[in-house]
């Protein structure tokens, strides 16, 4: 443990000897009596050196023999260390502060010259502009008055300009009245003002504003050519150009102000501190209309921005701020801006509500009647137990509705592969949707009309009696009144009148129709 202290001891002292200066390095050697008599081991050497004699001293091994492993050397080492730093920074201190005041005179001495200077320099400028207004007056009794009066119209605001003193320029462009991109009455105002309290001559102003009229409008054109044109006079034609509303309009129209559909509670906000401005600056210009009291048209705009908001949770939030009468602007849109973070979480809160859950259904069993499992098809679970005079009347309902079902009225039993194969495509051939096929007409037989009707591309002809076409037997005998979509010599499905091999079969038996089985179709054997 105390070789750790002194270890740790040993790196403070090493810091704290990294910050000294030489002449505490120099101080220090001698108090650790390594410097010699006449300081001849320290002399010459630089600050890097110092430190490093001062370490090895504090390394050496006889401080590791003593019995404290040479704690008292190191604390008294820091002791001093610590008092030399103190001095160091003292004095560095008092170095900082004269050099300072040395400087802060040495500015003092600069500006004394500065200002002698400049002060020579306005009895020059004013001994010259003396001269300059004699030599004008000694010109002017030369002209003739009708070039005075020339030069007067030219030049109505002619006057000396000054090396010292920069030009005024408005910045924008005044056109026409409600025209974007360019200058408005109040910051027109505004930059006047300005250009006033930097103590601008009038004229000067005059001719600032008419130079950043349009060229080419005619507002332009007159003020240039108007003569003996004050700043008051100007200031009230460019009103009547922006076609300004007076004072009490415009507080007519803040009573009645309300948020737009489209309209932000920023924008709104920010448009009725517009109003208010534009209501206090014109009540200042006019002369001779009404006075309103500041006091006064805040209290208004306070109530028309409460009364003129859509929402009401972003009217309530504001509601403690507005009745403030002496809020400032930036708090207020501070305020707003946080009531719309604030309604504008509540509404995306209510779109995760109001989203539709999937609905669950669950299958409700009665306690009357027991579910029961079995391993039936689901057609078979479907099934219910009917009493016997219901299934009664259903058997018989059944049995007279069978023969509409069925391709023959009475069912043939023992059929050959041959003559089940014949049936079966004949009841396929029922169950699909039949086409429009025609007659055929004068000149044609019947196998290749029926080709035709088959396979040629239809045309929108008049629907035909469908009593008068031809069918096969079969379908004859049923009285169907669709079309007939066998052959009419044998009966079958798969081919058609012309393409029908039993022409000699027929003739075998007179020329009788045959059935799909290929026997008579008047049950001759």
């Amino acid at each position: 443990m105390a070789s750790s202290e002194v270890e740790q001891l040993q790196i403070e002292i090493f810091r704290e000897l990294c910050e000294l200066p030489r002449d505490a390095l120099v101080e220090l050697c001698d108090f650790l009596c390594i410097a010699g008599g006449a300081l001849e081991h320290v002399t010459g050497k630089s600050r890097g050196a110092l430190i490093k004699i001062v370490s090895c001293h504090m390394q050496r091994e006889e401080l590791e023999k003593q019995e404290d492993d040479g704690m008292t050397d190191l604390l008294l080492c820091k002791d001093k260390m610590t008092e030399l730093l103190a001095a160091a920074n003292l004095t560095q201190q008092q170095t900082q502060e004269a050099d300072l005041q040395e400087e802060q005179r040495q500015k003092e001495r600069e500006e004394e010259r500065i200002r002698k200077e400049i002060e020579a320099l306005q009895l020059q400028l004013a001994a010259t502009q003396k001269q300059s207004e004699k030599d004008k007056s000694d010109t002017r009794e030369i002209q003739t008055p009708a070039f005075n009066s020339m030069l007067t119209q030219s030049t109505p605001h002619s006057y000396p300009p000054t090396p010292w003193h920069k030009d005024l320029k408005i910045s924008g462009q005044i056109g026409e009245p409600g025209q974007k991109d360019r200058l408005t009455f109040s910051s027109l105002a505004r930059q006047i003002e300005h250009g006033r309290s930097k103590g601008v001559p009038e004229p000067e102003i005059v001719d600032a504003v008419i130079r950043s009229i349009i060229p080419g409008m005619g507002l332009r054109s007159y003020l240039e050519g108007k003569a003996n044109l004050t700043l008051p006079t100007l200031r009230r034609i460019l009103r009547s150009h922006y076609q300004e509303k007076s004072a009490t309009e415009l507080y007519k129209q803040l009573t009645s102000e309300v948020q737009g559909i489209k309209e932000t509670p920023q924008n709104f906000l920010i448009r009725t501190f517009d109003l208010r401005q534009k209501i206090l600056f014109a009540s200042q210009e006019d002369e001779s209309g009404l006075k309103y009291d500041p006091g006064l048209v805040q209290n208004m705009f306070l109530h028309t921005v409460l009364t003129g908001l859509q929402n009401d949770n972003i009217k309530r939030d504001l509601q403690p701020y507005l009745e403030q009468t002496d809020i400032s602007d930036e708090l207020l849109l501070e305020r707003m801006n946080t009531a719309c973070a604030y309604e504008t979480e509540r509404q995306n809160k209510k779109k995760l509500l109001g989203q539709p859950r999937p609905a669950t259904i669950h299958a409700v069993q009665s306690s009357d009647t027991p579910v029961e499992k079995s391993d039936k098809s689901p057609g078979q679970q479907n099934s219910v137990k009917l009493p016997p005079t219901v299934a009664l009347q259903l058997e018989a309902m059944r049995s007279e509705m069978a023969p509409q079902y069925t391709p023959q009225h009475q069912p043939q039993y023992n059929l050959s592969p041959r003559q089940s194969q014949r049936q079966y495509n004949f009841q396929q051939t029922q169950n699909q949707p039949q086409g429009y096929w025609f007659p055929p007409g004068p000149g044609q037989s019947g196998g290749t009309a029926q080709y035709q009707q088959r396979f040629a591309p239809q045309r929108s002809f008049p629907p035909p009696n469908r009593g008068r076409m031809k069918k096969c037997f079969g379908c004859q005998q049923r009285g169907t009144e669709e079309y007939c979509t066998h052959c009419f010599r044998c009966g079958s499905s798969e081919h058609y009148l012309a393409g029908c091999r039993v022409r000699g079969q027929q003739e075998q038996f007179g020329g009788e129709p045959l059935n799909e089985d290929g026997s008579l179709a008047w049950g001759r054997e």
